[in-house]
């Protein structure tokens, strides 16, 4: 491997259950959409961090990183600007309060 191939090469062993179908929360074994399933999950198996009426924070099941989590409308869309003046507030203020709570610990 050559130094300019180290930057193009992501290796996440962790990783490999969901790449491979073999952990239950891979897209193939839900035909709906997760991020409108995962408020419904228990609180445990959610991996939810923080809600408002509007947003959730969650967790990544299978991160590449520490700490990664998603900011999420409750409400399903398909872009980020069909979204309402007040979801959109609600998650810029919920990214700003998970990113403190990450922070922090």
């Amino acid at each position: 491997m050559t130094a300019g191939d180290l930057l193009q090469r992501l290796w996440a062993p962790h990783r490999m259950a969901y790449v491979s179908g073999e952990d239950a929360s891979s897209p193939d074994q839900d035909d709906g959409c997760p991020f409108c399933r995962i408020p419904t999950l228990d609180e445990p198996e959610s991996l939810v961090l923080s809600r408002s009426e509007l947003a959730y924070a969650v967790l990544n099941l299978h991160p590449y990183n520490p700490g990664h989590l998603m900011v999420v409308p409750l409400r399903h869309v398909a872009e980020y600007e069909d979204l309402g003046v007040e979801e959109a507030a609600a998650l810029a203020v919920l990214t700003q309060q998970v990113l403190r709570a990450v922070r922090a610990v």
